[in-house]
């Protein structure tokens, strides 16, 4: 599954507008400014944002498939990255740019909206 790029900005604004109160899965799944990704790719997002370092908490995948998922705040490269695309016109420039070029990593992303700005 490839990495949506708008569904980890969407999902570090949420975060970062909850205070640092817990998400759990389904809360996580409802939340209206994410009604753009599917359930899937939402779910997917998380656990790439935990595996790369951007966010805090617990993310299981049991026997039957079920996941646990529980979010506890951004870190601290998370929150350097969101700083970067935060604003909407230095998202659209950065996404603009990236498009001409296949595969841009989120590190990537990062250092060319610091570039814009």
């Amino acid at each position: 599954m490839e990495l949506n790029k708008e569904c980890v900005r969407d999902i570090l604004l949420v975060i970062e507008s909850r205070n640092d109160e817990p998400i759990f899965h389904q809360k996580f799944l409802d939340f209206p400014e994410l009604r753009e990704c599917s359930n899937e790719i939402k779910t997917y997002t998380a656990n790439k944002l935990f595996e790369a370092g951007y966010i805090n908490g617990n993310f299981d995948t049991y026997y039957d498939n079920s996941i646990y998922l529980a979010i506890n705040s951004i870190t601290w490269d998370g929150h350097i990255y969101l700083d970067n695309i935060r604003d909407p016109r230095i998202w659209d420039k950065t996404k603009k740019a990236a498009s001409k070029v296949v595969g841009v990593s989120l590190p990537l992303l990062g250092e060319l909206a610091k570039g814009i700005l």
